[in-house]
């Protein structure tokens, strides 16, 4: 598969252990140029934004994103193919990922977000819809019904009654949407000394509520250990990102609420698979009970942000 590509000799190659939805790989190669580093990700599964995956990569590192564009093969081709399945090659973005993100750090991804946000805006790139739909909610819940605790059963059934609340107002449909990444985690971000170094796994990109963007950042990023929203931190988010593409008013009324979705999309595709497959490890690479904490914060404290606090 690598000689489809101009890009030296193979030296080494070991797993990225962070991987879950698809394979990926880490492989250095030499050439005449030096040693260099690459990333090869084997599509278990589709790209949410389907085709239009290699145009929003394209189109986020042109316009000077921490993004890594697919590499062309000598066939003028940006994915490939690996033991039957489609596979693409990318530079390997320096830095390294943190578990306990600074204020400035929090800035940093929260000013990408924005700029992304704009950028794929004035491209005009139309992504398919973000699928965790209100009917992939009810689909997923109905999954487990009937095998949760009764606490953790009302939680649910609480959390999807607000939900389904958010997602059928008329009202909410009218909040500014384009490409989202949709899974903008701390695992998805790099930052070296420099600052932020690089953004990855846009395999969730898809088009959406850009405040969902937010609310899946502040879920992961500004969360203390119980799983409640810290409000500097929070306040970091919104006000960084705020200072390139200002949030409006229904955006921040809602944010709240999107926080709750957020949370409970992500309880779900987790716990799902959990209960069906019913193996400890995948409860450890993706463990439910870590967003069931956050869910339940969001349904006993919301978090309203007044726009002045944004400018103060």
């Amino acid at each position: 598969m690598l000689e489809q590509y101009n890009i030296g000799t193979l030296v080494r190659y070991w797993s990225a252990t962070n991987g879950i939805e698809n394979s990926n790989f880490f492989l250095r190669t030499r050439s005449a140029a030096g040693d260099c580093e690459y990333v090869l990700t084997i599509m278990e599964q589709a790209p949410y934004s389907g085709a239009s995956y290699v145009t929003l990569l394209k189109t986020l590192h042109t316009n000077g994103l921490a993004v890594a564009p697919p590499l062309v093969t000598r066939a003028g081709q940006n994915i490939s193919q690996l033991a039957g399945k489609p596979a693409m090659l990318q530079h390997r973005l320096p830095g390294h990922h943190v578990r306990n993100p600074t204020l400035e750090q929090i800035c940093s991804i929260a000013r990408f977000t924005a700029r992304m946000h704009l950028t794929a805006s004035a491209a005009s790139i139309k992504l398919p819809e973000y699928p965790r739909t209100h009917a992939w909610l009810t689909a997923q819940i109905a999954k487990v019904r009937g095998r949760l605790s009764f606490s953790d059963g009302e939680l649910l059934n609480n959390s999807m009654q607000k939900v389904s609340s958010l997602l059928t107002r008329k009202d909410v449909e009218k909040l500014p949407q384009g490409a989202i990444h949709a899974d903008l985690f701390r695992d998805n971000a790099l930052f070296n000394s420099f600052g932020l170094s690089g953004v990855i796994d846009f395999h969730h990109a898809a088009q959406g509520y850009w405040i969902y963007d937010l609310a899946v950042l502040a879920n992961d990023w500004c969360t203390d250990g119980t799983g409640l929203l810290d409000p500097d931190r929070t306040l970091a988010l919104l006000r960084a990102y705020n200072s390139l593409r200002a949030l409006c008013d229904a955006e921040l009324w809602f944010f709240s609420d999107f926080t709750l979705y957020a949370a409970l999309t992500f309880w779900l595709s987790r716990l799902a698979p959990a209960l069906a497959n019913g193996s400890t490890d995948l409860a450890r690479k993706k463990n439910p009970e870590e967003f069931q904490r956050i869910v339940a914060h969001h349904i006993r404290h919301s978090f309203f942000v007044d726009a002045r606090q944004l400018n103060s």
